[in-house]
């Protein structure tokens, strides 16, 4: 790993001690302060190999002790700043480094997340903290979930963006707090553990006319719930975990009016799901017609999207589609 300057600094004085290192800082600007003190809290373990190469830059300075010890801790850090610049402005120092490696550590947990979880948690969300967030995400991950929303919303986040010239100190905070809740958010909505997905995932994995049934007694006694389990089972973004073969084939046996309708509205993942699973010709009608002013209603929409998650059933329980046995699975 090749260092820079700062960072071998920053290293060097984690690990000479507080004391040293107090007195160091003391002839150093408030701006080589800060500067130290950020690639401090956001170091990460070093190697042997990498602080003895360091160590090594400095021999005369260590050549006294060179029984060194590595410091990564905040309170070493603490310590070195109150003994350097008093306590009051140490400890201001500190916390805006702290807040600063907090958001880091925030932001690299979205970039772990699923890009089409994290769309769903940002979809409520103003254009401004999306395109707050996605700045400071992984170039790649943001792209993949700025494909998820509108175009008329992704327009707008890519001109917030194209303004965006930084962010204050202070805002990190809130910025901090807003990505916390979307994480513990995201952990309750997208749990994998109990809930309406995962009633929905067992009903898929029954036998239809088990299914049915099953439905049938549940909005008997409660129709909210029932209503829940249905819209879950029927959700058309459900479809990016098909199978391509399973999409082949329902592109094979589904008129084209039908997936034009569908389709209006949807996220791009969704459209590139059929685009990369038909001919050339299909899908060169497909993107005329969605170029097209749709007067589709939204019931009408609805409507075509549940019958081809149908179709889409059939074909997983008998392995082709299967016409004469589509009616059975009409909730």
């Amino acid at each position: 790993m090749i260092l820079n300057g700062t960072e071998k600094s920053a290293l060097l004085l984690m690990s000479i001690g507080s004391d040293q290192a107090s007195e160091v800082l003391k002839y150093l600007t408030p701006f080589e302060v800060q500067e130290l003190v950020t690639h401090m809290v956001n170091i990460n373990n070093f190697s042997n190999v990498a602080l003895n190469k360091v160590l090594t830059e400095c021999y005369d300075l260590f050549m006294q002790n060179n029984n060194l010890v590595y410091n990564n801790n905040d309170e070493y850090i603490s310590d070195m700043l109150i003994k350097a610049i008093g306590d009051k402005q140490g400890n201001v120092l500190l916390s805006e480094a702290l807040e600063t490696r907090n958001v880091k550590m925030s932001i690299k947990s979205l970039n772990a997340m699923e890009p089409s979880k994290l769309a769903s948690l940002l979809e409520e969300q103003h254009a401004q903290i999306v395109s707050t967030i996605l700045v400071y995400l992984d170039q790649n991950q943001s792209a993949r979930v700025l494909s998820f929303f509108k175009e008329e919303k992704r327009i707008e986040i890519i001109i917030k963006i194209s303004e965006f010239n930084g962010l204050e100190e202070k805002k990190f905070v809130e910025l901090k707090n807003i990505i916390n809740h979307l994480i513990n958010k995201k952990k309750c909505t997208f749990s994998n553990t109990g809930g309406i997905k995962t009633v929905a995932k067992i009903l898929r994995s029954m036998k239809i006319e088990n299914e049915k049934n099953l439905l049938k007694k549940i909005e008997s006694s409660n129709k909210e719930l029932s209503s829940k389990i249905i819209k879950e089972l029927y959700s058309f973004e459900n479809i990016i975990n098909i199978d391509d073969d399973v999409i082949k084939c329902l592109v094979k046996n589904l008129e084209e009016e039908k997936l034009y309708i569908a389709l209006q509205g949807s996220h791009e993942i969704i459209k590139n799901k059929f685009f990369n699973n038909m001919d050339e010709e299909k899908l060169k009608n497909l993107s005329l017609y969605l170029k097209k002013k749709s007067y589709a209603s939204n019931i009408a929409v609805e409507n075509e999207q549940k019958l081809i998650l149908m179709m889409i059933r059939n074909i997983l329980d008998y392995g082709v589609f299967s016409i004469e046995n589509l009616g059975k699975y009409y909730v």
